[in-house]
């Protein structure tokens, strides 16, 4: 939710500094459609519908699907800073995800120190649960995985990973370079 809050003032405060959109009438934006069929793909995996269904089995799957269509959404949109800063996140986020067979290694600690008991209880009972699983010696490249815990948030965030951080920055960078207008 953090996240996605951050995403949002980003874009409130670029309209403000722009004074409106109007720096985007010029600009390109290549593969828009595809942002939808990306986060379609997670909502369909991501509720307790699904999980609970018989073919919860194919949740990595999708989701990986899922951010290969956002990636290349990224990669069609290269010619902006802010895309080529977000797609080091993103390629941190997906091998890490990739590397653990379609989940994100989550440390429990952090998990603690940010009051996400639900999520601790859910990831101990059934091992993986949505697009997570719990970090151990036996998942891979931990140091991408979700290890950021801002307490200082709290109960606002969640635990973030490296990936996640740099990209929204990204995404933040870029906001602010497609709404500026061209003097």
């Amino acid at each position: 939710m953090l996240l996605s809050s951050i995403i949002v003032i980003c874009i409130i405060i670029a309209a403000i500094a722009n004074k409106g959109f109007g720096g985007v009438e010029k600009k390109t934006f290549r593969g828009f459609y595809l942002i939808f069929i990306g986060f379609a793909l997670q909502v369909l995996i991501f509720n307790e519908k699904f999980t609970n269904s018989h073919y919860n089995y194919l949740t990595p799957y999708i989701y990986i699907l899922s951010l290969f269509v956002l990636l290349v959404v990224v990669l069609l949109n290269l010619r902006y800073t802010g895309m080529r800063i977000a797609l080091l996140g993103f390629i941190a986020n997906i091998v890490v995800i990739i590397a653990n067979k379609g989940y994100m290694p989550q440390d429990i600690t952090k998990l603690q120190a940010m009051g996400e008991f639900d999520k601790i209880e859910l990831l101990n009972k059934l091992g993986s649960y949505y697009n997570g699983t719990i970090m151990s010696s036996k998942t891979h490249l931990n140091f991408l995985g979700d290890i950021i815990a801002p307490t200082f948030l709290k109960p606002y965030a969640s635990v973030y990973s490296i990936g996640d951080v740099i990209l929204v920055i990204g995404l933040c960078y870029f906001i602010f370079e497609f709404l500026r207008k061209n003097s």
